[in-house]
């Protein structure tokens, strides 16, 4: 039988196209615009109408005017300020997973990524090298931006200013607590913003730590934990749920639990490792913070392997805290914990009998709505004993990837945060410090603002004046609107390649520009006759 050849007519073509381009519109106009997400590290995007409609033409943000402050600041990284330039000796992994499942940080073993020498040891340095700003005043001070005040209350930083000025007299060490995401873990920004302070006013060390924390504290203490040790968190992430909200001032306690069968008795050391910033690198004094014990315990301190003191804890339902100073000859002191029940370390802290301590407490996943979860009588105990005169929050990007038209919820949240805290801290000042600038991969490939971003600040601005506290405007202060990838492509870079994170260098040159912002008003007020 004959075989018949049917051509499809121009036409037929025609209607097939259309239909294709129909169905492709139909799943371009209802496909979601962040995407679905296939896995931890796979997102499925499919281009909108706007892209394929509309050629892409980002623009990114010029930030010339940092870069070159930058360079032309050689007090930066000098070495004689013990700062070694880590920007990229921890990073974070490209892809998503930053609201409530943060990016994992990772430890890069690359040459090029390591530092490029330590420093001496500092046990008998205290000369006036130590005390030199970390960075120059005709640099980056040159590219201030300023703190912006709640209206018709510029004096909201008056009773911490008047703490700055009795700092050296000794006796009232005051202290300045920077919460904040993971945006500052490792010490970033906290470390510059610290060594600035610490260089004007007097005061060293690395300020309170947890025992066990997601990412390594500081580039100048390494803490090496034995035994059976739980950290717990208000809402498990990091560590464990605890049954009650005793957390403290780090938003999180360690429970170190006895000995047994399969457990040494447990114990931390903490060792100097001679890199970091100079200041940091110094350990005067060892402060632990424990309590709310049902049995009596013992604390052991040990300097170089050598048994310094014995303190013994009695039980009850209160804050207990135990201080050692720390032998300038040892370059590692261990506390070793004994007794029947567990026992909860709220905090560790290396701080100096004056000047100013600061802290750096990162809640990695958070959005800065936690503190209502804890205890409000710990938190207030702890804030007296410390003499706690400064509160920063810096927080945001775990709300970015939630993008709505409206954030009055978060900034009713914020309000309800910081009207807690300041009843739990009543003689300190607050500053808001506002969201950074963050990306996310067009469908054309580049890399451009999240479309909310600006609505989050607003929000955590209008929250900060609400709630009496200053506000420092992060976004703006980094260049604005994509000015991230400018941030990422600056040599060196800036920000990291998951357009989220600040590198060690960007990070130092944000502390800078926030300890500038604040010296700004200080100066204002210090010149005041009439204060």
């Amino acid at each position: 039988m004959a075989r018949m050849n049917k051509q499809v007519g121009p036409f037929a073509v025609l209607l097939f196209l259309v239909a294709v381009f129909l169905v492709l519109a139909a799943v371009s106009w209802l496909f979601p615009p962040d995407g679905i997400r296939i896995s931890e590290d796979i997102r499925l995007r499919f281009p909108g109408p706007r892209e394929i409609l509309t050629p892409e033409d980002t623009q990114y943000a010029d930030i010339s005017h940092l870069l070159e402050a930058l360079n032309n600041d050689e007090g930066l990284f000098l070495p004689d300020t013990g700062i070694v330039d880590r920007h990229d000796a921890y990073r974070y992994e490209e892809g998503e997973g930053i609201n409530g499942q943060e990016q994992r940080l990772v430890t890069d073993t690359s040459p090029h990524l390591q530092p490029d020498r330590l420093v001496e040891q500092l046990a008998d340095d205290e000369s006036d090298t130590l005390l030199t700003p970390v960075a120059g005043a005709g640099s980056i001070r040159s590219v201030l931006f300023p703190l912006e005040m709640p209206p018709g209350e510029d004096g909201v930083l008056d009773g911490f200013f008047s703490s700055l000025v009795r700092s050296g007299t000794g006796g009232d060490v005051p202290r300045i607590i920077h919460y904040g995401d993971s945006q500052i873990e490792n010490n970033r920004i906290t470390s510059a913003l610290r060594q600035n302070i610490q260089s004007k006013f007097g005061g060293s060390g690395t300020g309170m730590f947890p025992v066990i924390s997601p990412a390594p504290h500081s580039a100048s203490v390494q803490v090496i934990t034995r035994g059976n040790w739980t950290r717990y968190t208000p809402r498990g992430r990091g560590g464990e749920r605890s049954d009650h909200n005793r957390y403290g001032l780090l938003m999180s306690y360690c429970l170190a639990e006895p000995a047994g069968a399969d457990f040494a008795p447990a114990s931390f050391t903490l060792r100097r490792t001679g890199t970091g910033p100079a200041l940091s690198r110094i350990m005067n004094r060892l402060t632990v913070f424990t309590g709310f014990s049902q049995d009596t315990f013992v604390m052991e301190f040990l300097a170089g392997g050598e048994r310094k003191d014995t303190e013994p804890v009695l039980p009850g339902d209160s804050l207990s805290s135990v201080t050692w100073d720390l032998p300038r000859d040892a370059t590692e002191f261990t506390v070793r914990i004994t007794g029947n029940g567990g026992v909860p370390v709220f905090a560790v802290s290396i701080d100096a009998e004056n000047g100013v301590a600061v802290d750096n407490v990162p809640m990695r996943g958070s959005s800065g709505l936690e503190f209502t979860a804890a205890d409000p009588a710990l938190m207030k105990r702890m804030m007296d004993i410390l003499n706690v005169r400064l509160v920063i929050l810096q927080f945001g990007v775990n709300v970015v990837p939630d993008i709505a038209d409206d954030y009055s919820w978060y900034e009713d949240a914020l309000v309800r945060q910081l009207g807690f805290l300041k009843s739990v801290a009543p003689g300190a000042s607050f500053i808001v410090a506002g969201v950074s600038d963050m990306s996310r991969r067009t469908a054309g490939g580049h890399y451009e603002s999240y479309p909310n971003i600006e609505l989050i600040r607003d929000a955590q601005r209008n929250a900060a004046f609400r709630s009496g506290a200053a506000f420092w405007d992060l976004y703006e202060a980094m260049g604005g609107r994509n000015s991230m990838p400018s941030w990422v492509a600056a040599d060196p870079p800036l920000g990291q390649h998951d357009y989220v994170h600040f590198t060690f260098r960007g990070s130092a040159l944000i502390g800078d520009m926030l300890y500038y912002a604040i010296m700004q008003r200080y100066e204002e007020w210090a010149g005041n006759p009439g204060r």
